[in-house]
């Protein structure tokens, strides 16, 4: 039994080399409870490799086999800027649709709960969303659509449960539409996206140049939000806001530099990051006052933000300072502020309590351990049922429910460590 230990040990060994598990069976043993061995041995090893094979044949890769419908193009497209988000109009099948314009996303994305058509499935593919949560999906064709005067036929994307059912988009374009080597201005203040694939429109074009790399296939670039700290940030204008910092990467620089902690305000616990595959895992956060964020010469000061779970992320508020140049065959991005300054003050109030869509539930996601609303009683994972006499059943009830500054409302929450309680406190 030792030697036939040792012989099966060895073919373990060299599974990864299909012409040495061939010669293991070139010699046929004599003895009968080898000839047994080897009988199990070669099944197994069969069964290995036919559904290695198909579990492949399923997978779906990254594509960009779309097509535009033209060459030597340039087309002016209309986009809406809502909340530090892009939106463009696409039209399929006879019906318009709202899309957003998600550089964060490596390909699109289409809703099996949406309401938006999707066409044949392709396969599954690996996903990774913003809080790095992989899990495998299936990859879909869209149906042919309109976006401009482009006919474009053959995209394909990710095909998720939509969380929030109450966002204002039906599907998301990523970054793929520019991968494809497109150039692209966008323009929020004048309200359009020039979209071509000839070089030489945006050639003269000047500004403050961000070189992106892919990490896959999304746009990274280099941001400074303290001297001597230099972040690796995610281009994602499917987020909101400016900048969010990686809270592993903040813990590196306030061990490396204690001048660092200057620009910390304080903390709070945070389950704030929804992802595609749903919400991310909880853990403690870091209310952040920047002295200066600079982003490829360009600074922005006095800019309150916070840490994340997920990817430091550079968002589409950025596109509220200035007009952005897409440059995809030199990777990189050119920012044009529409002030003509190098320096934006922000000068952006803290956040001290954030509320999200979790599954319909309005939940209390975030914090913050020195403001008023931690005071009066909030803690991150209360569900809110309540304001005053008015039900929260929804997210849509909480939208629609108006604040007015400066009054107290009666928040009634259930808090999954403690029952439910009533708050006083204001928005």
């Amino acid at each position: 039994m030792i030697a036939v230990n040792v012989w099966t040990a060895n073919i373990a060994k060299n599974l990864c080399s299909s012409k040495k598990i061939l010669l293991y069976f070139a010699f046929y043993p004599t003895l009968p409870y080898l000839r047994s061995v080897k009988r199990f041995v070669f099944i197994l090893l069969t069964s290995i490799l036919v559904l290695s094979a198909y579990g492949q044949r399923d997978m779906y890769r990254y594509s960009l086999d779309f097509t535009l419908g033209a060459r030597h193009f340039v087309d002016t497209i209309p986009i809406e800027f809502v909340n530090n988000q892009l939106y463009v109009n696409v039209y399929t099948q006879g019906r318009k649709y709202r899309f957003c314009i998600d550089t964060g996303s490596s390909q699109g994305i289409a809703y099996r709960n949406g309401s938006m058509p999707y066409g044949e499935i392709l396969g599954r593919v690996q996903s990774r969303d913003a809080n790095n949560r992989i899990d495998t999906i299936h990859a879909v064709r869209f149906p042919d659509f309109r976006l401009g005067h482009l006919h474009i036929r053959g995209y394909s994307g990710s095909l998720l449960h939509q969380y929030n059912k109450q966002a204002p988009y039906d599907a998301i374009i990523g970054f793929d539409l520019f991968n494809k080597g497109l150039y692209a201005k966008i323009d929020t203040r004048a309200g359009y996206m020039v979209l071509t694939d000839m070089k030489e429109v945006f050639a003269e074009e000047r500004g403050y140049v961000m070189r992106y790399h892919l990490e896959r296939f999304v746009p990274h670039i280099k941001v400074s939000p303290f001297p001597k700290c230099e972040d690796d940030a995610l281009f994602d204008t499917g987020s909101r806001r400016l900048y969010v910092m990686n809270k592993g990467r903040m813990q590196t620089w306030a061990d490396e530099q204690p001048d660092f902690t200057t620009q910390i305000e304080g903390s709070g616990m945070d389950t704030r990051v929804f992802g595609a595959h749903g919400a991310g895992r909880s853990g403690a956060a870091y209310y952040l006052w920047l002295d200066d964020i600079e982003m490829g010469g360009y600074h922005f000061s006095d800019y309150h933000t916070t840490t994340t779970l997920g990817n430091s992320r550079v968002g589409g508020e950025l596109l509220h300072y200035g007009s952005l140049v897409i440059n995809s065959k030199k990777k990189r991005l050119i920012f044009q502020p529409y002030d003509g300054t190098k320096q934006a003050i922000v000068n952006n109030e803290q956040k001290s309590i954030a509320f999200s869509d979790a599954g319909g539930r309005v939940v209390v996601t975030m914090v913050w351990q020195g403001g008023k609303h931690y005071s009066a009683g909030f803690r991150s994972g209360q569900v809110l049922t309540a304001i005053n006499d008015y039900r929260i059943d929804s997210w849509s009830d909480f939208q629609r429910f108006r604040f007015i500054d400066g009054m107290q409302y009666t928040f009634t929450v259930y808090d999954p460590n403690g029952g439910i309680h009533q708050i006083i406190s204001e928005r």
